[in-house]
Protein backbone atom coordinates (compact mmCIF):
# COMPACT_ATOMS: atom_id res chain seq x y z
CA UNK A 1 0.00 0.00 0.00
CA UNK A 2 2.96 2.28 0.84
CA UNK A 3 4.40 2.03 -2.75
CA UNK A 4 0.87 2.57 -3.88
CA UNK A 5 0.82 5.90 -2.08
CA UNK A 6 3.99 7.02 -3.15
CA UNK A 7 3.03 6.16 -6.71
CA UNK A 8 0.15 8.00 -6.53
CA UNK A 9 2.29 11.60 -5.13
CA UNK A 10 4.97 10.71 -7.54
CA UNK A 11 2.37 11.26 -9.86
CA UNK A 12 0.72 14.43 -8.92
CA UNK A 13 4.05 16.04 -8.00
CA UNK A 14 5.69 14.74 -11.46
CA UNK A 15 2.82 15.54 -13.42
CA UNK A 16 2.47 19.14 -12.60
CA UNK A 17 6.26 20.27 -12.43
CA UNK A 18 7.17 18.41 -15.29
CA UNK A 19 4.07 18.76 -17.29
CA UNK A 20 4.43 22.63 -16.66
CA UNK A 21 8.34 22.25 -17.48
CA UNK A 22 7.19 20.35 -21.14
CA UNK A 23 4.30 22.43 -22.08
CA UNK A 24 6.30 26.25 -21.54
CA UNK A 25 9.02 24.16 -23.45
CA UNK A 26 7.28 23.03 -26.51
CA UNK A 27 5.62 26.15 -26.55
CA UNK A 28 8.92 28.00 -26.78
CA UNK A 29 10.13 25.88 -29.18
CA UNK A 30 7.99 24.67 -31.10
CA UNK A 31 9.47 20.81 -30.60
CA UNK A 32 7.49 18.21 -29.84
CA UNK A 33 10.78 15.98 -28.82
CA UNK A 34 10.96 17.96 -25.96
CA UNK A 35 7.49 16.69 -24.58
CA UNK A 36 8.57 13.49 -25.12
CA UNK A 37 12.00 13.28 -23.67
CA UNK A 38 10.79 15.16 -20.19
CA UNK A 39 7.64 12.54 -20.37
CA UNK A 40 10.68 9.42 -20.52
CA UNK A 41 12.02 11.43 -17.11
CA UNK A 42 7.93 11.35 -16.06
CA UNK A 43 7.96 7.42 -16.57
CA UNK A 44 11.50 6.67 -14.19
CA UNK A 45 10.29 8.32 -11.82
CA UNK A 46 7.40 6.25 -11.84
CA UNK A 47 9.07 3.36 -12.18
CA UNK A 48 11.65 4.34 -9.20
CA UNK A 49 8.83 4.71 -7.07
CA UNK A 50 7.14 1.34 -7.68
CA UNK A 51 10.59 -0.47 -7.36
CA UNK A 52 10.72 -1.75 -10.98
CA UNK A 53 13.40 -1.68 -13.28
CA UNK A 54 12.09 -3.38 -16.45
CA UNK A 55 14.28 -5.52 -18.85
CA UNK A 56 14.77 -4.43 -22.62
CA UNK A 57 15.32 -7.13 -24.98
CA UNK A 58 15.29 -6.13 -28.87
CA UNK A 59 15.79 -2.22 -28.46
CA UNK A 60 17.32 -2.44 -32.03
CA UNK A 61 14.04 -2.95 -33.77
CA UNK A 62 12.43 0.18 -31.97
CA UNK A 63 15.03 1.80 -34.32
CA UNK A 64 15.87 3.40 -37.53
CA UNK A 65 14.66 5.69 -39.76
CA UNK A 66 11.22 4.19 -41.30
CA UNK A 67 8.18 5.14 -38.98
CA UNK A 68 7.07 2.27 -37.04
CA UNK A 69 3.88 1.36 -35.71
CA UNK A 70 4.77 -0.18 -32.15
CA UNK A 71 1.31 -2.41 -31.56
CA UNK A 72 1.53 -4.13 -27.57
CA UNK A 73 -0.57 -5.66 -25.01
CA UNK A 74 -2.06 -4.22 -22.43
CA UNK A 75 -1.98 -5.90 -18.71
CA UNK A 76 -1.97 -2.90 -16.34
CA UNK A 77 -1.56 1.09 -16.09
CA UNK A 78 2.27 0.47 -15.36
CA UNK A 79 2.65 -0.83 -19.37
CA UNK A 80 3.03 3.02 -20.21
CA UNK A 81 5.78 3.95 -17.94
CA UNK A 82 7.62 0.62 -18.46
CA UNK A 83 7.75 1.37 -22.68
CA UNK A 84 8.13 5.23 -22.64
CA UNK A 85 11.65 4.62 -21.85
CA UNK A 86 12.65 2.67 -24.73
CA UNK A 87 10.33 4.85 -27.38
CA UNK A 88 11.99 6.75 -29.93
CA UNK A 89 11.25 10.47 -29.16
CA UNK A 90 8.95 10.38 -32.45
CA UNK A 91 6.55 8.24 -31.30
CA UNK A 92 2.85 9.70 -30.45
CA UNK A 93 0.81 7.51 -28.80
CA UNK A 94 -2.79 6.93 -29.73
CA UNK A 95 -4.68 7.07 -26.20
CA UNK A 96 -7.80 6.73 -24.50
CA UNK A 97 -9.68 10.54 -24.70
CA UNK A 98 -9.94 10.55 -20.85
CA UNK A 99 -6.59 10.85 -20.27
CA UNK A 100 -6.74 13.78 -22.41
CA UNK A 101 -8.85 15.20 -19.43
CA UNK A 102 -6.29 14.99 -16.78
CA UNK A 103 -4.96 18.77 -15.67
CA UNK A 104 -1.58 19.58 -17.28
CA UNK A 105 -0.73 15.84 -18.51
CA UNK A 106 -3.37 16.21 -21.05
CA UNK A 107 -2.35 19.15 -22.30
CA UNK A 108 1.69 18.19 -22.36
CA UNK A 109 -0.47 15.08 -24.51
CA UNK A 110 -1.71 17.31 -26.77
CA UNK A 111 1.22 19.59 -27.42
CA UNK A 112 3.40 16.22 -28.26
CA UNK A 113 1.10 15.16 -30.91
CA UNK A 114 -0.98 12.40 -28.73
CA UNK A 115 -4.20 11.22 -30.32
CA UNK A 116 -6.97 10.96 -28.57
CA UNK A 117 -9.22 8.18 -29.45
CA UNK A 118 -12.96 6.92 -28.29
CA UNK A 119 -13.08 3.32 -29.65
CA UNK A 120 -16.71 3.12 -28.65
CA UNK A 121 -17.60 5.27 -31.45
CA UNK A 122 -16.64 3.28 -34.10
CA UNK A 123 -16.76 6.93 -37.09
CA UNK A 124 -14.52 9.02 -34.22
CA UNK A 125 -12.16 6.21 -34.03
CA UNK A 126 -11.56 5.65 -37.23
CA UNK A 127 -11.23 9.64 -37.70
CA UNK A 128 -8.26 9.26 -35.02
CA UNK A 129 -6.33 6.47 -36.99
CA UNK A 130 -6.97 9.33 -39.93
CA UNK A 131 -4.99 11.56 -37.90
CA UNK A 132 -2.07 8.71 -36.80
CA UNK A 133 -1.84 7.83 -40.88
CA UNK A 134 -0.83 11.67 -40.98
CA UNK A 135 1.57 11.72 -38.24
CA UNK A 136 3.31 8.23 -40.18
CA UNK A 137 3.03 10.38 -43.29
CA UNK A 138 5.16 13.04 -41.55
CA UNK A 139 7.78 10.49 -40.74
CA UNK A 140 6.46 9.97 -37.01
CA UNK A 141 5.95 6.56 -35.23
CA UNK A 142 2.62 5.65 -33.18
CA UNK A 143 1.91 3.29 -30.27
CA UNK A 144 -1.30 1.45 -29.84
CA UNK A 145 -2.76 -1.32 -28.12
CA UNK A 146 -4.90 -3.07 -30.03
CA UNK A 147 -6.59 -5.04 -27.41
CA UNK A 148 -8.36 -1.40 -26.81
CA UNK A 149 -8.54 -1.13 -23.43
CA UNK A 150 -5.95 -2.92 -20.41
CA UNK A 151 -6.44 -6.83 -19.48
CA UNK A 152 -8.89 -7.36 -17.08
CA UNK A 153 -7.81 -10.74 -15.91
CA UNK A 154 -4.05 -10.49 -16.48
CA UNK A 155 -3.77 -12.23 -19.77
CA UNK A 156 -3.68 -11.21 -23.41
CA UNK A 157 -6.96 -10.57 -24.88
CA UNK A 158 -8.50 -10.02 -28.37
CA UNK A 159 -6.96 -7.69 -30.84
CA UNK A 160 -9.09 -5.44 -32.39
CA UNK A 161 -8.67 -4.80 -36.61
CA UNK A 162 -8.45 -1.12 -36.53
CA UNK A 163 -4.63 -0.78 -36.07
CA UNK A 164 -3.96 -3.63 -38.78
CA UNK A 165 -5.63 -0.88 -41.30
CA UNK A 166 -3.87 1.56 -40.16
CA UNK A 167 -0.46 -0.09 -40.63
CA UNK A 168 -1.78 -1.66 -44.22
CA UNK A 169 -3.01 1.60 -45.15
CA UNK A 170 -0.22 3.39 -44.52
CA UNK A 171 2.76 0.27 -45.09
CA UNK A 172 4.69 1.10 -41.74
CA UNK A 173 6.36 -1.16 -40.04
CA UNK A 174 4.42 -3.01 -37.49
CA UNK A 175 6.81 -3.83 -34.43
CA UNK A 176 5.23 -6.54 -32.09
CA UNK A 177 6.03 -5.14 -28.35
CA UNK A 178 5.11 -8.08 -25.43
CA UNK A 179 4.93 -6.25 -22.27
CA UNK A 180 4.97 -9.10 -19.49
CA UNK A 181 4.93 -8.85 -15.58
CA UNK A 182 3.36 -5.63 -14.89
CA UNK A 183 -0.04 -6.96 -14.62
CA UNK A 184 1.17 -8.69 -11.16
CA UNK A 185 2.79 -5.60 -9.98
CA UNK A 186 -0.62 -3.61 -10.03
CA UNK A 187 -4.12 -5.32 -10.35
CA UNK A 188 -7.05 -3.63 -12.11
CA UNK A 189 -9.11 -0.82 -9.98
CA UNK A 190 -6.15 -1.46 -7.26
CA UNK A 191 -3.47 1.21 -5.68
CA UNK A 192 -1.67 -1.70 -4.66
CA UNK A 193 2.19 -2.23 -5.50
CA UNK A 194 3.99 -5.66 -6.11
CA UNK A 195 7.76 -4.83 -7.25
CA UNK A 196 8.60 -7.42 -9.63
CA UNK A 197 10.07 -8.78 -12.60
CA UNK A 198 9.05 -6.79 -15.57
CA UNK A 199 10.03 -7.40 -18.91
CA UNK A 200 9.88 -5.04 -22.09
CA UNK A 201 10.66 -7.06 -25.47
CA UNK A 202 10.30 -5.40 -29.35
CA UNK A 203 9.99 -8.17 -32.11
CA UNK A 204 11.62 -7.63 -35.73
CA UNK A 205 9.50 -5.57 -37.60
CA UNK A 206 7.00 -6.90 -39.76
CA UNK A 207 7.03 -5.79 -43.70
CA UNK A 208 3.03 -5.12 -44.17
CA UNK A 209 3.68 -4.04 -48.08
CA UNK A 210 2.78 -7.90 -48.43
CA UNK A 211 -0.52 -7.73 -46.70
CA UNK A 212 -3.96 -6.49 -48.25
CA UNK A 213 -7.32 -5.69 -46.66
CA UNK A 214 -8.25 -9.41 -47.47
CA UNK A 215 -4.95 -10.36 -45.54
CA UNK A 216 -5.71 -8.35 -42.43
CA UNK A 217 -6.36 -11.40 -40.21
CA UNK A 218 -3.08 -12.49 -41.18
CA UNK A 219 -1.13 -9.61 -40.02
CA UNK A 220 -3.38 -9.77 -37.06
CA UNK A 221 -2.62 -13.40 -35.85
CA UNK A 222 0.78 -12.76 -37.06
CA UNK A 223 1.39 -9.44 -34.72
CA UNK A 224 -0.69 -11.39 -31.87
CA UNK A 225 1.08 -14.88 -31.84
CA UNK A 226 4.97 -12.87 -32.05
CA UNK A 227 3.94 -11.11 -28.80
CA UNK A 228 2.31 -13.91 -26.83
CA UNK A 229 5.50 -15.54 -27.59
CA UNK A 230 7.33 -13.45 -24.96
CA UNK A 231 4.86 -13.52 -22.20
CA UNK A 232 4.87 -15.67 -19.46
CA UNK A 233 2.15 -18.86 -19.21
CA UNK A 234 -0.43 -17.13 -16.90
CA UNK A 235 -0.49 -14.73 -18.92
CA UNK A 236 -1.97 -16.13 -22.13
Amino acid sequence: MLRGLLTLLTFAVSTVLLGVVAITAGLLTGRREIVFRLGKIWARLHLKAMGIAPVYTGLEHARGAPPRIFLANHLSTLDIWAVVPALPETTRFVAKRTLFWIPILGQAMTLAGFIPIVRSDRTRAIRSLGRASERIANGESVILFPEGTRSRDGKLGRFKRGSFHLAIETGALVVPVAISGTGRVVKPRSIVVRPGPVRVTFAPPIDTTAYTSDTLDELLLRTRGEIASHLAPDEL
